[in-house]
């Protein structure tokens, strides 16, 4: 590749970067709009079991999060409220 197309390259890799995309722009827990929520039950459950729940009693998608109750490996029990859109632990 020559200088010329190298500059022009560089030049859209620049312009690409600087544009606001829905990742950069999302601050709350919500998804784009139009954009279905990517947890299914399945992947929360998943979350839940390597955030120490080993089982889980009770599992409730309530609008962007999953909420789980479930018990620790001592028999403790415990909850934790899921991202439905990433699967981040919330407080």
């Amino acid at each position: 590749m020559n200088f010329r197309g190298r500059m022009t390259g560089l030049a859209l890799l620049s312009a690409v970067m600087t544009m606001p995309g829905p990742a950069l722009s999302m601050t709350s827990n919500q998804p784009p709009p139009g954009e279905p929520a990517l947890l299914s039950e399945h992947g929360a459950r998943q979350v839940a079991w390597r955030f120490g729940i080993v089982h889980v009693e009770e599992i409730a998608r309530c609008g962007s999060r999953w909420e789980i109750a479930g018990r620790d490996r001592d028999g403790n029990e415990t909850m934790l409220d899921i991202s439905a859109y990433d699967g981040r632990i919330l407080d």
